[in-house]
């Protein structure tokens, strides 16, 4: 049976909401059963076969992957939600994460629909989850907290705010560095005061974390079936630019780049396993951190996030199968800003010019999206050994002006 791709990316919010409205963000987010306007449905393509549908808010074209299909990715039909086309294909919904939104659009449009319950979903999705996990386990973060009201919060920062590098609050449910709020000192400013009522009053809990040195992230990407083992499908490492902003994730590297993730391999099918008990069935990606703690030690936090849905890196996966053997890859991803002015496609010209002819470059996102150039742009890079690979990502980052 085909799939239907649906790119729920608020699915956190969702997951959070209450009576169909959620208050996470300045202003409510109403629920609807159609796919919101997004700028990231057609990285989709990474994983889906031929025959597959990637339901969309605005019209998609085809033909932009051109080059792609050249290449042997197979690429799906795109739909968007006012073509008459999008009322006749029928498949099983598979959406970015789970939420009433999405049954009650497969539920519209007549698709077949197997999801793990609501109320699991939004369970192991939430930070505590994730920080009850770290804690039973001891393999989180020392001076970590849970808070459940501000004066809670308050009484936290005050005993431990001082520490070298900062704080860090994290909301109940958010994705990535979003719904969190970086502080220092003992004390809460009053904008910080005011976001973190409105996440106690909307959300749930709040998460204290201290701030640590970053030396390098990885995702670990599982498969949880109903019945039956979980599945470690790969290990994306992450890459991030010199603000700290997720700009890519690489994939099929080999054992020797990914060997220092084993320990955060084990973590997370232990995870994944506890989600299967919970009645979770799906994808799940969980990241680790590499740190360095106050003395200078090299430290590894296996658990530092857990999403029971898709991820980029996930996706990243789904380009092996272009891979030729031996091979490695890279996923990066950018705004129209990072262009400075120049067209997608001059920008991947003078590019090429500065890598070695070996490495293929391929541009992995529509020219147009709707009536409008996206604002997100994607890229491939597939090199013949990881030490090519992290120096094309290298000049890649500095031509962008986001690198050293």
């Amino acid at each position: 049976m085909s799939r239907i791709f649906v790119g729920n990316f608020d699915f956190e919010h969702e997951l959070a909401a209450e009576s169909g409205t959620c208050a996470l963000r300045d202003g409510p987010v109403t629920r609807t059963v159609e796919p919101a306007a997004s700028d990231r449905d057609w990285a989709w393509l990474a994983i889906a076969q031929a025959g597959d549908v990637v339901f969309t808010a605005d019209k998609i074209d085809k033909a932009d992957f051109s080059q792609l299909a050249k290449l042997g990715l197979p690429i799906p039909d795109f739909a968007d939600a006012t073509s008459e086309a999008s009322s006749i294909h029928r498949g099983r919904l598979t959406p970015w994460g789970w939420t009433d939104g999405a049954r009650e659009l497969a539920s519209a449009r007549g698709w077949e629909c197997v999801a793990p319950p609501t109320e699991v979903v939004r369970q192991v999705n939430s930070r505590r989850f994730r920080y009850c996990l770290e804690r039973e386990w001891q393999i989180g973060l020392p001076e970590m907290a849970v808070t459940s009201s501000l004066d809670e919060l308050e009484a936290i920062i005050q005993r431990h705010g001082n520490v070298p590098r900062g704080w860090l609050l994290k909301a109940n449910f958010g994705m990535s560095g979003r719904e969190a709020r970086r502080g220092r000192g003992a004390r809460l400013d009053d904008n910080t005061r005011n976001w973190a009522q409105r996440r106690f009053d909307n959300a749930g809990p709040i998460i204290v974390e201290p701030i640590v040195e970053r030396v390098a992230e990885a995702g670990i990407q599982i498969d949880i079936p109903q019945t039956g083992e979980p599945v470690l499908l790969g290990v994306t490492p992450l890459l991030v630019d010199r603000s700290g902003v997720y700009r890519g994730s690489r994939f099929a590297c080999p054992s020797g780049e990914t060997a220092t993730w084993q320990p955060a391999l084990e973590i997370g099918l232990l995870t994944a396993k506890r989600l299967q008990q919970l009645g979770y069935f799906g994808p799940l990606g969980t990241d680790a951190m590499l740190y360095r703690d106050d003395a200078g030690n090299c430290r590894l936090r296996p658990l530092q996030d857990l999403n029971a849905r898709y991820t980029m890196g996930r996706l990243a996966l789904g380009f092996r199968r272009m891979l030729p053997a031996d091979w490695c890859g890279s996923w990066l991803h950018f705004g129209e800003k990072q262009l400075a002015g120049r067209t997608i496609d001059s920008w991947i010209n003078d590019t090429r010019r500065l890598l070695p002819p070996e490495v293929c470059l391929v541009f992995t996102s529509p020219r147009k999206i709707g009536s409008r150039s996206p604002l997100h742009h994607a890229i491939l890079v597939m090199a013949p050994s990881i030490e090519v690979l992290c120096q094309c990502e290298s000049q890649i980052f500095v031509s962008l002006g986001i690198g050293e």
